[in-house]
């Protein structure tokens, strides 16, 4: 692979993961207006917590 593929590949995959960073951070904000839950992954299984409470994990 050329150094300009590797460099266009990288770009792309930062700005993936910046997007899903987004996306995420404005679910979670919108779940907590909404006074809803999220059901996350921990330690192996699954849990439903409060928005509000999800930073606090």
């Amino acid at each position: 692979m050329s150094k300009k593929v590797v460099v266009k590949i990288d770009d792309f995959h930062e700005k993936v993961t910046k997007g899903l960073k987004l996306s995420f951070e404005r679910m979670i904000q919108s779940k907590i207006e909404k006074n809803q839950s999220v059901v996350i992954m921990r330690e192996g299984k699954i849990i439903t917590i409060k928005a509000s409470d999800f930073y606090k994990l």
